[in-house]
């Protein structure tokens, strides 16, 4: 292998800042690399791990930026920076099988795979990159029927491990490697430098939307909403609820606190990937039919309709503006919730909307991993988040307040959280089962001996009561 040297920043760098500060969310951590390393091949990644070795510094690793926490900022240490690493396509016709860099980023992907006819379950946003997709496991689309996308559809991970070598892992190679990834997100104690994914063809896509003023009738709507979901066929759908306020686009910024009126609007929408509009419309039936009693609060009804990903991307870019100051919480359900206790539990974090530019989301998943089959193990029957976004620095200390007392209250019916979600700084809560928990800490202690890659340690807080505030708090 060339003893290559990738390009690197440092705090005297004309870019150093800017690079720095390349996350989606605004609200940038005071925290400084001792160096930047934006490296284009796996030999430059070896020699900046074997670097980090020999000086022993410690290393975070960046995709696309789309950790809210930005956890992979290490205090005078080392950022590996891999959106220009192994930037190429390649795809076996013979194995159906496709190799793309941790770098991507969904919408970069979708463009290559779209050129080839070929799909696998990318994530929902456009700017989200895949290596960080992956190792938090990958709710990717479609995934009720589907699963997370790292559990069948990932078929092999080249890494370049603490110590600077580079391995390759799969089912039948470095086994407790592979099973360590997905799940793993900020804590994983490698550089994953390549990916191998299987692939199907790629079909059409579609969806519908109904958006409802909630504000009198939130709960019923959204036991309705719940009850109705269940009879929606898994394979091939995504379910998507999501909470905002009726003031969410009026000018100004978007911190107001009041508005008159303030309603709080609530979106069902199903997004289909299916080979006509008269499959779609059928797997989309469950929704033709409101309820008497809501019919009065219907405000738009989008029927079922052809989509592309640039539809559904820019929808997305709507409600989740990139720059703006960002805290997010979720929960997993516990699947022993009963539908009335989760409601109760997650109503303040869907409801009480703080800003204009807060959203609350349900997406029912119905997954239940095996722990014996990968790191990712917590039973998933609802994901449940807070998009919490404002403008203004001097709000950060409400906004914290906020979103700690809401999720302490969601917490009541959850089982975990969605690790790429997890930040320290509000609250802990467990990121995998605990049989795979201490499975995985015995990998890592393996693979990462001195503790290179320190993300982990955010797995390591007491996980709270619901009757403590956040962690630090």
């Amino acid at each position: 292998m060339a003893n290559t040297t990738s390009s690197v920043l440092t705090p005297a760098s004309d870019g150093y800042n800017q690079s720095r500060q390349r996350y989606f969310n605004a609200r940038i951590p005071d925290i400084e690399p001792m160096e930047i390393h934006m490296p284009t091949t796996t030999s430059e990644v070896v020699t900046v791990m074997k670097s980090s070795q020999a000086r022993h510094l410690k290393v975070g690793v960046r995709s696309g930026g789309h950790l809210f926490s930005c956890a992979s900022l290490v205090e005078k240490g080392l950022l590996i920076d891999t959106h220009l690493l192994n930037k190429d396509v390649k795809y076996d016709a013979a194995t159906r099988i496709a190799a793309f860099s941790p770098g991507h980023t969904v919408q970069e992907l979708a463009t290559a795979f779209g050129a080839i006819g070929r799909f696998f379950p990318w994530g929902h946003n456009r700017g989200v990159g895949v290596g960080g997709f992956l190792l938090a496991g990958g709710q990717g689309c479609f995934g009720r029927g589907w699963g997370y996308t790292s559990d069948s559809w990932i078929t092999q991970l080249e890494v370049v491990t603490a110590a600077g070598e580079v391995v390759l892992c799969s089912k039948t190679e470095n086994e407790e490697l592979f099973w360590a990834a997905p799940g793993s997100g900020r804590g994983f104690f490698g550089v994953v430098t390549r990916i191998w994914a299987r692939t199907i063809p790629e079909r059409r896509l579609f969806d519908t939307t109904i958006i409802l003023d909630s504000t009198d009738i939130f709960k019923p709507l959204l036991k309705w909403v719940l009850e109705t979901s269940e009879k929606v066929p898994k394979y091939g759908v995504d379910l998507f609820f999501l909470t905002f306020r009726s003031d969410m686009d009026e000018p100004g910024d978007g911190d107001g606190d009041k508005s008159d009126p303030a309603r709080i609007m609530f979106v069902i929408n199903e997004t289909v990937y299916a080979d006509s509009l008269e499959e779609a419309k059928v797997l989309a039936s469950p929704w033709d039919q409101l309820p008497d009693e809501f019919v009065k609060f219907q405000v738009q009804r989008v029927p079922v309709l052809e989509r592309t990903w640039e539809d559904l991307w820019t929808l997305q870019d709507r409600f989740q503006p990139q720059g703006k100051r960002w805290n997010v919480d979720s929960i997993m359900t516990d699947p022993k919730a009963s539908n009335d206790a989760i409601i109760e539990a997650i109503t303040p974090a869907l409801y009480e909307l703080p800003s204009r530019l807060t959203t609350g989301t349900v997406c029912p998943l119905d997954y239940y991993p095996d722990e014996r089959n990968q790191a990712l193990s917590l039973p998933q029957k609802c994901y449940v988040s807070a998009m919490n976004a404002w403008e203004n620095p001097v709000l950060d200390e409400k906004m914290d307040g906020w979103i700690r007392g809401v999720f302490k209250k969601a917490a009541t019916v959850s089982c975990g959280i969605y690790v790429a979600d997890l930040n320290e700084r509000q609250r802990a809560a467990p990121v995998m089962t605990s049989l795979a928990m201490q499975k995985w800490l015995q990998i890592r202690a393996k693979w990462d001996p001195e503790e290179t890659f320190i993300g982990y340690r955010a797995f390591l807080l007491p996980t709270l009561d619901h009757d403590n505030t956040a962690a630090g708090a």
